[in-house]
């Protein structure tokens, strides 16, 4: 289904539900092998050893077989034909030349039958299982009812090796979900035949029983639902369900009726029904009635309202009324359909409600009922969830997921494996259909993971499905298999979870850490004053990071290319375009900051350029992808070149300048150390400096590349450029020789630390010139506390900032009070204040204790949802800079550490009270600058009983909202 109605209604949010599961059906609860019980033995498959969808036991049987010349395949009477068809062209693939029916000497022997579904026997295999054995006698498949062999054959189909062997096994298997499928439900340009029929053969391959026809923009299954489709789309049908026929699937047609029809007329329904037969002589064998976009007062004759009346149980029973009379009518005409199932108005709602109580008592027992799981697109659905669904529907129930669709987000793909929904869901639903999305060969990434859960819900593990996904849709080809990998690891995020470019975060960061580690990295920290790493990175470890990124930026560049000729392409062509120009930015990016480390202006500044380009054509792109990842580093690159170039500190110019860019007066001479200058290439001109008292004097002339850097070692007053034209002067940075030549930075000038244990930091060091800086990082200590540094004298690269770890330690005994810690490096200083407590533990005091605040946001967000001890529930307080939420301990305690963990929406100044009343309230702690997320708050109360959080200003537009307040006791 689309999601036209998802879009009116802001129905993405998901309320998770508790509640248990039923049985399962019958037909679908894992049988046990005769003479055992219902649990398996662990499977002793290795890593060579996989099949797709998971099998239910699978294990390695000895040397692989051969197929010989001659192969002998015996099989019995019912054996399916489309199964045994395959069977052959699989055999034949794989090197026999003549197939038998009786065993010769030497042919390999394989025999083929199938059994019928025995229900009443607890032992037996379920319709759709197989037994399947490779091995030293021959290969064996035994399927049961109708699909079982089929099933069977596309097993053996991966067992097949390039060598023309076929590997050892012995499979045991039966589907987890006695439904599976897909809906081509999206709003939009529907698939073609040519798709549709491919896509056929993907479910065939994939052990996929039901395709349902639901496209969004097909008129003929809505407004016009009375008119046969033209002759053409016939044809198509009837090709259609020949090739699903071979496939083993079932084809599905879905009839949206409710804006063009009369509930209460005999007559609209006898045209319904003639238009399902008519469709059922196509070749489509299951059907379906929507009614989601249906209102409940508006009907389309005055029957109707005679009738029915108006109202949520007006629609119901209308609805009822004529899907019964379909139902009655498959029944008649065609014995053994499947059941029709019906999408309700409330397709996503949760629990009981009037629509859904009138419907649960007037349909007709067998006609399933639809549901998309609570939200449109739910971020997880659960068995509870379904458990309660089928409560209020008192009917099977159809999960009809709307993963992967992406008709709401068109310029999205979702190529993230199926996820999110738990293993009742899949065993506990008539039939769980994914609705796919407009690019039928993308889909079929999420698509191969969605039946690999449906087929073993309990054996599903997403990423594992999602890699062997990949792989099917690569056909065996490396370089395609690397592209596509790279095209879904940039798409996988969604409603469902996942984390875009997650395979680009580690390798974008362990570049970054490269960078800014040091290039001494055997020399150890080192007590008070020492000196230790910085600087450049170590040859190993920093030149593997670049190059496993620039080789992922390579596979990005080259993706279009390398999925030419492919049905994909086309597909995904706005995305591969955009990833490709992300891959072109990215090693764009690496050239200028490759060229930065090795001292070339000219080569930065023309990478720089170029990156600057680049990233201008993806801004206007119509389409989404690797913004979370990919963004994010070339901002980070950028900044990089322009902390080295001197941009970031460009002055502006000054007040009655001329303001062309070419020229800067500053306010009084300074002592000048080297001016840059960034121009067009080619452009031709000097660097010159004007010297009070003497005038105007040339310091060099303009580097044809662009990138200019003269030293001038002298008093000036201004700088400029002369010769071209101002629009070709990019930048103009001086460098003073009077301003500090480093920086030291501290991630906090302030820090709490408890005595007899280590406080570790980071200290940022870096270069203000146009040069390197070298020097040791000194550190003055009082006494009673220690501070560990890097040892070796530092090298920090010209425009990087360098992290170097700090440790500091109060000394067990020490005085509780507030000590100076003096930093410096190359001239920059720091001091460093550390306030030492006493060291706390236990448990918990707040959870036990009672809770209350100054006012609660909506009964949803109590106070006493801070200290339940559930880190999914949060106390939030209405907009006030002055709310407060406190906790009355359940005994006085000697108070040493608060811990808070905000939401988003938290305090940048507050205060930690304590009270041992709860009338004379003192400041324990003030926290002015509070950054969210876990701050740890250290004091040293004695005889506390009530602890209060109090806001004094608000860091958002918000209330405050915190998930957990914890309270500890000194412990000395």
């Amino acid at each position: 289904m689309g999601l036209r109605r998802g879009k009116r209604a802001a129905a993405l949010a998901v309320a998770v539900v508790a509640g248990t599961l039923g049985a399962p059906p019958a037909a679908v609860a894992a049988p046990p092998v005769p003479g055992t019980t219902a649990t398996r033995a662990p499977d002793t498959a290795g890593p060579d050893l996989s099949v797709w969808p998971r099998p239910q036991s699978l294990r390695a049987n000895g040397a692989p077989v051969a197929v010989t010349d001659e192969v002998a395949l015996i099989t019995d009477p019912p054996a399916d034909k489309y199964a045994v068809d395959a069977l052959r062209e699989l055999l034949r693939q794989a090197g026999a030349r003549h197939l038998t029916d009786s065993a010769g000497p030497g042919a390999l022997v394989v025999r083929a039958r199938t059994e019928p579904v025995r229900r009443d026997d607890r032992h037996a295999l379920p319709a759709g299982g197989y037994e399947l054995s490779v091995g030293e006698g021959g290969v064996s498949l035994t399927g049961t009812g109708e699909d079982g062999l089929f099933h069977a054959v596309q097993t053996l189909r991966q067992l097949l090796r390039p060598d023309g062997t076929i590997t050892a096994a012995v499979v045991r298997d039966w589907p987890g979900t006695a439904v599976r499928g897909v809906t081509e439900g999206f709003y939009g340009t529907p698939w073609t035949h040519r798709q549709r029929l491919g896509q056929l053969d993907f479910m065939g391959r994939t052990k996929q029983n039901r395709y349902l026809y639901a496209p969004g923009d097909d008129l003929y299954r809505q407004a016009r639902w009375r008119e046969p489709y033209p002759a053409a789309q016939r044809t198509e049908f009837r090709e259609l369900a020949e090739r699903a026929r071979r496939n083993h699937v079932t084809l599905g047609w879905a009839v949206a009726p409710g804006q063009a029809m009369c509930f209460a007329s005999d007559a609209d329904v006898r045209a319904l029904t003639r238009k399902l037969d008519a469709m059922w002589a196509l070749g489509f064998r299951a059907f379906q009635l929507q009614f989601q976009d249906v209102s409940y007062s508006e009907w389309h004759c005055d029957a109707d309202a005679d009738r029915f009346g108006s109202g949520p149980r007006a629609a119901a029973r209308a609805q009822a009324r004529v899907a019964n009379a379909v139902a009655r009518h498959l029944a008649e005409r065609h014995p053994g359909a499947p059941a029709l199932s019906l999408m309700p108005t409330e397709y996503y709602e949760d629990g009981t409600t009037d629509y859904r109580r009138a419907l649960a008592s007037t349909l007709e027992p067998d006609v399933e009922v639809a549901w998309t799981g609570v939200g449109v697109v739910p971020r997880t659905i659960t068995g509870g969830e379904l458990a309660d669904a089928r409560e209020a529907f008192r009917h099977p129930l159809v999960t009809m997921d709307n993963y992967p669709v992406n008709d709401y987000e068109p310029g999205r793909l979702f190529l993230g494996p199926y996820r999110g929904r738990e293993p009742a869901v899949a065993t506990g639903s008539a039939a769980l259909l994914a609705n796919a999305m407009q690019q039928p060969e993308a889909s079929r990434i999420p698509l191969f993971t969605a039946a690999d859960y449906a087929w073993n819900p309990r054996s599903y593990r997403p990423g594992e499905s999602w890699r062997a996904a990949i792989a099917d849709l690569a056909g065996g080809d490396r370089r395609r298999e690397e592209a596509l990998a790279a095209l879904a690891g940039n798409d996988a995020s969604s409603v469902l979870g996942g984390e875009e470019s997650a395979y680009l975060r580690p390798l974008t960061e362990a570049y970054w850490r490269a960078r800014t580690a040091g290039d001494a990295e055997a020399g150890g920290p080192a007590d008070r004053t020492g000196a230790g790493r910085a600087g450049t990175s170590a040859p190993g470890a920093g030149g593997d990071a670049a190059r496993r990124l620039r080789e992922a930026f390579t596979v990005l560049r080259e993706l279009p290319r390398r999925l030419t000729g492919t049905a994909l392409a086309p597909e995904v062509a706005p995305w591969s375009r955009q990833l490709a120009r992300y891959g072109e930015a990215g090693t764009a990016a690496l050239d200028m900051l490759d060229a930065q480390r090795a001292g070339d202006a000219a080569a930065a500044w023309t990478a720089y350029r170029r990156l600057g380009a680049l990233r201008a054509r993806l801004e206007p792109a119509p389409v989404k992808v690797g913004t979370d990842v990919l963004d994010p580093f070339l901002r980070r690159a950028q900044k990089a070149y322009e902390a080295w170039s001197g941009i970031d500190h460009e002055p502006p110019p000054n007040p009655g300048d001329p303001g062309d860019g070419r020229t800067l007066r500053f306010p009084r001479p300074r002592s000048l150390a080297a001016v840059t200058a960034l121009t067009d290439p080619g452009a031709e001109g000097d660097v010159e400096v004007h010297v009070p008292g003497r005038g105007w004097r040339r310091a060099g002339r303009l580097a044809a590349s662009g990138a200019t850097e003269v030293r001038a070692g002298q008093r000036v007053d201004a700088v400029r450029v002369t010769g071209p034209a101002s629009s070709r002067v990019r930048h103009l940075v001086p460098w003073f020789a009077d301003s500090p030549a480093t920086f030291l930075e501290l991630t906090r000038d302030r820090v709490d630390t408890e005595t007899g244990r280590t406080r570790r930091l980071t200290a940022g060091l870096g270069s203000l010139r146009p040069a390197d800086a070298r020097g040791r990082l000194t550190v003055e200590a009082p006494e009673g506390v220690r501070v560990k540094v890097p040892r070796t004298e530092l090298a920090v690269p010209r425009g990087t900032k360098v992290e170097v770890p700090v440790e500091v330690t109060v000394e067990r005994g020490a005085p509780q009070r507030s000590y100076d810690i003096r930093l410096g490096f190359a001239g920059a200083a720091r001091t460093l204040t550390v306030r030492a407590f006493p060291p706390t533990g236990g448990p918990d005091l707040a959870r036990t204790g009672t809770a209350r605040s100054s006012g609660d946001e909506t009964p949803d967000f109590p106070a006493s949802a801070a200290n339940d001890g559930d880190p999914e529930t949060r106390w939030s307080s209405p907009v006030d800079d002055g709310a407060w939420w406190q906790v009355e301990l359940p005994r006085p305690a000697r108070l040493g550490r608060v811990v808070l963990r905000w939401q988003d929406a938290h305090a940048s100044a507050y205060r930690v009270q304590v009270s041992p009343d709860g009338r004379r309230w003192r400041t324990a702690a003030a926290v002015r600058d509070g950054r969210g997320g876990r701050e740890s708050v250290r004091m040293d109360e004695r005889d506390v009983r009530f602890v209060r959080v109090q806001g004094d200003e608000r860091a958002t537009p918000y209330g405050y909202s915190l998930w957990s307040v914890e309270a500890y006791a000194v412990t000395d």
